[in-house]
């Protein structure tokens, strides 16, 4: 098998065939050439056989690492006329319109799962790319994969908030109690956090929630009382437990103290 088709399978690209790879210090340069005869606008589906210019310069983007190598790919692209946006570089395969990211998908969707699994600092090392890289990447992979009926069928769901940041800011979280995934985030963790929850779900489809579970504090119940009325509100189970945990310990206290009176009053009449 020769060294262009091992790569090609190794990186898994299609529609495309790899003319060259350099092997450089801590980096593998792979030049590519698109298979297809149409060029494809990257902002709509409009493709045309006509070929407006060729750019002088390829093309880069970052692919997903080889063993200690940086992988990097590269494209001699062409333009066309789009009858809508106008002269406008043709869209690849494997990443995002020229401009907007100089990463694959492949090597985006590696970063965005990798912050849902550990610490931004700790992606940023292995990954080797900026701090602001990792949150614009992860900003594009959520706008692009983010589910739009994420809000339909919400009849059970939960309502909680986490700190980041040494508990210095917070995140207000809704999920999905029937899938177990989150569907709503937002900033802080007082009842207008949830504003533009309510907002994004419309009168019809709160109209069909039936309980929301959180925790004791007044933030959250104070929202649903306003916005949905008619939601049964359900005390979070870790917090029922932990405060008849407490009150159990205070009981056990208080027994033991008034043990050890009347064990001392035996002693000493």
């Amino acid at each position: 098998m020769r060294a262009t088709s091992l790569v090609k399978q190794m990186l898994g690209l299609r529609s495309v065939t790899v003319i060259e790879v350099l092997v450089r210090p801590h980096e593998l340069l792979v030049k590519l050439r698109l298979t297809r005869s149409r060029l494809v606008c990257p902002k709509c589906s409009y493709t045309t056989r006509s070929c407006y210019d060729t750019r002088t310069l390829d093309s880069r983007w970052r692919h997903l690492d080889i063993g200690i190598h940086q992988t990097w790919l590269s494209c001699q692209l062409r333009r066309l006329r789009c009858p809508t946006h106008g002269v406008i570089t043709e869209a690849v395969p494997f990443a995002r319109p020229v401009g907007e990211s100089r990463f694959t998908r492949d090597f985006e969707h590696l970063v965005a799962w990798a912050c849902a699994k550990m610490d931004k600092t700790t992606v940023t090392k292995l990954l080797r790319v900026a701090w602001r890289t990792v949150g614009t990447i992860c900003e594009r992979v959520v706008t692009e994969e983010l589910d739009p009926n994420r809000l339909d069928d919400l009849f059970i769901l939960g309502v909680d908030e986490i700190s980041y940041r040494k508990h210095h800011n917070y995140l207000t979280l809704v999920t999905n109690h029937e899938t177990g995934k989150i569907v709503y985030g937002a900033e802080g963790k007082s009842a207008k956090s949830l504003d533009e929850f309510f907002d994004d779900l419309g009168e019809e489809r709160i109209a069909k929630i039936k309980a929301a579970t959180m925790d004791l504090g007044p933030a959250f119940a104070k929202a649903f009382r306003e916005k949905a009325p008619n939601v049964q509100i359900c005390l979070d189970p870790f917090h029922v437990v932990k405060l008849g945990t407490e009150a159990l310990e205070e009981v056990r206290k208080d027994l033991w103290r008034d043990d050890e009176k009347a064990s001392l009053s035996y002693l000493c009449p």
